[in-house]
């Protein structure tokens, strides 16, 4: 489980050898056995034996801010690194092979953006007409990125990211035709939000490059070396690449959560730039979310949790480039 500290004046220490948790409302041991990562939204006390025994037990520990973005990290420094595969990543990240796992991704994408638009096009048909044409916008670009299979990334990079933005803006414009008044949007904005939805979406894709990361790191890849998204300063543009495929399947975590009403307007705060989520709204996405990552289901002909999805995209890559000679 996902370990959550986002009351204000927590003390998390050790006793027992498990962590303790401790503020107003809570005095509780747990095992570090139990516990996955421990995400910190707030401030709160935390001593180095906390810090020791996570290492141990190779539990990292996540700082977010109000973005729901990972601003920090601490993790035990013995992670898988090899050196030989962060020299072949290098190597891969100009090739052509490169730009076929790109293309790869994008329509991993592409597919679980059209399962959205049919899903909700079931629940009120007389979209159908509009979500057809859609579908067909989207399936017509997404043809157009085969064709750049044998080109080298650099050369292509700025078509596919064209064809990839295409592509959302359409798909996006159709989700909105099926949200409530309340929840309606113009554009995808991301600092600041400029609406609920993109506040709540952009909380949930935060906490998705926690877990997108994590695989990267299980896999002893470099977070820095991307391939579609290009190298910037202190940005780990691998992770940026690899969530790809996994957007639209945790926008399903957004749109259930708007559909069944659990998520409210009262749980944002707007402020001069934009919009935010509030504590309860943040309570509400970090539960559903951790329990969406727990959900079995079946992406790319293989029945798993969504979470060992996720780690299997870094799994595979790391595989792909062990294979390449240099």
């Amino acid at each position: 489980m996902q370990l959550i500290i986002d009351t204000a004046d927590t003390s998390i220490g050790v006793k027992n050898k498990c962590f303790f948790i401790k503020n107003k409302s809570v005095s509780r041991e747990i095992s570090p056995k139990r516990v996955t990562s421990i995400a910190i939204t707030t401030n709160c006390n935390l001593n180095a034996s906390v810090i020791k025994l996570a290492a141990q037990h190779q539990v990292p520990i996540l700082f977010f801010n109000n973005f729901g973005t990972i601003q920090a990290r601490m993790w035990s420094p013995y992670f898988v690194n090899i050196a030989s595969l962060r020299k072949k990543q290098l190597v891969f990240s100009e090739s052509a092979i490169a730009t076929e796992w790109v293309i790869g991704l994008l329509q991993k994408k592409t597919a679980e953006q059209i399962v959205n638009i049919k899903q909700l096009t079931r629940h009120k048909r007389s979209l159908k007409a509009d979500m057809d044409k859609a579908i067909v916008q989207i399936s017509t670009i997404r043809t157009k990125i085969d064709q750049h299979k044998n080109e080298k990334i650099k050369i292509v990079r700025n078509t596919l990211m064209g064809y990839e933005g295409s592509i959302s803006k359409t798909y996006f414009q159709a989700l909105n035709l099926f949200l409530p008044d309340d929840f309606q949007f113009e554009r995808r904005s991301r600092r600041p939000a400029m609406d609920y939805f993109n506040a709540a979406l952009n909380y949930i894709y935060g906490m998705t490059y926690s877990v997108v990361e994590s695989g990267v790191f299980a896999k002893g890849l470099d977070p820095f070396i991307g391939v579609l998204h290009v190298d910037s300063y202190r940005n780990p543009t691998l992770v940026f690449d690899l969530i790809e495929p996994m957007r639209p399947v945790m926008d399903r975590i957004l749109l259930d959560l708007i559909k069944r009403e659990v998520l409210k307007p009262e749980h944002f705060i707007k402020k001069e730039q934009g919009f935010w989520i509030g504590k309860e709204g943040k309570r509400i996405i970090i539960s559903t979310f951790n329990d969406f990552l727990q959900q079995r289901v079946s992406l790319n002909n293989s029945v798993k949790r969504i979470k060992d999805h996720i780690f299997e995209e870094s799994n595979a890559l790391g595989n792909l480039i062990s294979n390449i000679e240099i």
